[in-house]
């Protein structure tokens, strides 16, 4: 299981290491230039001390869009830290794969945001957006989850469901002492992404007016190995 921290939490200096990237991680770089967009990209691996390699996202991505000599900074999400680098392409590459070979950063700015990973799972649930106004409560939609901890977690929908700050009703089936038990969770959009990979959406929630009851089921939601 794993808690969420304040995300105000002050930005600190660390070793790029020390952020524990993985191969395939999704990252955002974007070159210092006037009118330069942000790319989508991920990250291929790293020899500390001399470089650190990033493409494009995705089967169809064939460009870095990154240009040897040129800065470019560097944004990622590791799933405890929010981080980002300033970094000079050194060379880019079209074989065997696009990727480009960027100076290793001697420092990073970092943003603890979990302390711990949160639990990954591909568990079925539903998730309703309730009343608003004039508009009414929507039908159950199925839908995936991806991750869970006693603070928050990420469904995978095929719909972008609501905005940001929005509020919506995630409904989990908990298999608690051998018996199914469902709990329904009031849960705040934090974030609403759009996957490059498969046109899914990744929707990111922090549940809101927990319960005692609730904490008990999602604590053991998160640790039980008769769930997910």
């Amino acid at each position: 299981m794993s808690q969420d921290v304040d995300t105000t939490a002050p930005v600190s200096r660390m070793p790029l290491k020390a952020l524990g990237l993985r191969t395939g991680m999704a990252l955002q770089t974007r070159r210092l230039v006037e009118g330069a967009s942000k790319k989508e990209s991920q990250f291929f691996g790293a020899i500390e001390s001399k470089g650190v390699m990033v493409g494009p996202m995705g089967p169809e991505g064939v460009k870095t869009e990154l240009e040897e000599g040129e800065i470019c900074v560097v944004r990622g999400f590791t799933g405890q830290y929010e981080f980002s680098f300033l970094s000079k392409v050194l060379q880019t590459f079209q074989k065997p794969f696009a990727y480009a070979l960027l100076a290793y950063p001697a420092q990073v700015d970092a943003t603890l945001v979990r302390q711990s990973m949160r639990t990954k799972t591909s568990w079925p649930t539903t998730v309703q957006v309730p009343a608003k106004n004039d508009i009414p409560e929507t039908e159950p939609l199925s839908t995936t989850l991806v991750d869970i901890s006693i603070q928050g977690a990420m469904i995978k929908t095929d719909s972008a469901l609501a905005p940001v700050g929005d509020k919506v009703n995630l409904c989990i089936e908990v298999n608690f002492d051998n018996a199914p038990v469902n709990l329904k969770v009031a849960a705040s959009i934090c974030h609403n992404n759009r996957s490059l990979k498969d046109d899914s959406y990744y929707i990111g929630l922090a549940f809101i007016n927990l319960t005692q009851h609730d904490k008990l089921l999602l604590n053991f939601a998160t640790q039980s190995p008769l769930n997910p």
